[in-house]
């Protein structure tokens, strides 16, 4: 549809409102209908984001490993944990790898040596001045790789007491072994004030700083060791009593006088009227 000729004789102008699709007039500028086609290319909706696939990771030997225990109620078989050196799978029938192993070692290495600086340490300066910090620097880590084989000082601490433990009920054995028949129990008494007397802060994380279990431990080892002699339960206790306060006096300075001599009489003074008669 045209407008009307106007005066003068001009063109037809074309109509300004055309409809349908609407687009610009390539030579004139005049809005008229678009081609056929046109209105189909620009996308009439946003292009949607790109989703991102997951793909599931490969499972672990830790993420096996408490998925056994999951199925196992939690139990597990008890073969796998308490072995660092046979490696994570080997709960589950599977070698450890060579790098499995390498790792365990090390770590059992490592440990050794911890506990070793610990102990030389312990052996200078008792408990109180013991610290993690000090023991990290002297194998060569920083503390806080302490805290993977140990969950505080208080557990570093128990271990050396129950190698303190075992170094004290081997040396009373001995001392009972080497004894004529009948005489154990002195034999084991003046073993134990010597050791004592030889390693005071061994004596006293073993006698006042010990869990109960470890400590409970040592009273049985050491009633053991006296069992030959026979002795009532009250008197056994009043021997081991007896030994230890000798043990804690002269730690304390107030039973040094007279020096080895006078201990070993204190000690068989003790021993006369405890194991004379039975």
């Amino acid at each position: 549809m045209v407008s009307k000729s106007t005066s003068g004789g001009r063109a037809p102008m074309p109509d300004p409102r055309p409809s349908g699709p609407k687009g610009l007039h390539n030579t004139s500028g005049v809005v008229q209908d678009r081609p056929d086609g046109a209105a189909q290319a620009r996308p009439q909706t946003k292009p949607q984001p790109r989703v991102r696939q997951k793909v599931a990771k490969p499972e672990g030997p830790l993420k096996r490993q408490a998925q056994r225990k999951a199925m196992n109620g939690d139990e597990g078989d008890g073969t796998g944990d308490g072995d660092p050196a046979r490696g994570l799978d080997a709960d589950a029938g599977v070698p450890p790898t060579a790098s499995q192993q390498r790792r365990a070692a090390h770590k059992l290495a490592l440990e050794a040596g911890i506990l070793a600086a610990a102990r030389e340490l312990f052996a200078e300066r008792g408990a109180d001045a013991l610290t993690l910090r000090e023991v990290g620097a002297a194998v060569g880590y920083s503390h806080a790789t302490l805290y993977s084989f140990f969950h505080d000082k208080g557990e570093l601490l128990a271990r050396l007491a129950e190698d303190s433990l075992r170094t004290l009920l081997t040396r009373l054995q001995g001392a009972a072994d080497g004894a004529a028949s009948g005489g154990e129990a002195a034999a084991v008494a003046r073993a134990f004030v010597n050791w004592g007397l030889q390693h005071p802060h061994d004596y006293r994380l073993l006698m006042l700083d010990t869990p109960i279990a470890l400590r409970e431990a040592l009273i049985a080892g050491l009633d053991a060791l006296i069992a030959p002699a026979a002795l009532p339960a009250a008197r056994a206790a009043a021997l081991w009593a007896g030994l230890h306060g000798l043990v804690m006096l002269e730690l304390g300075g107030l039973a040094a006088l007279g020096g080895v001599a006078a201990r070993a009489k204190r000690v068989e003074a003790l021993l006369a009227g405890l194991l004379a008669t039975r």
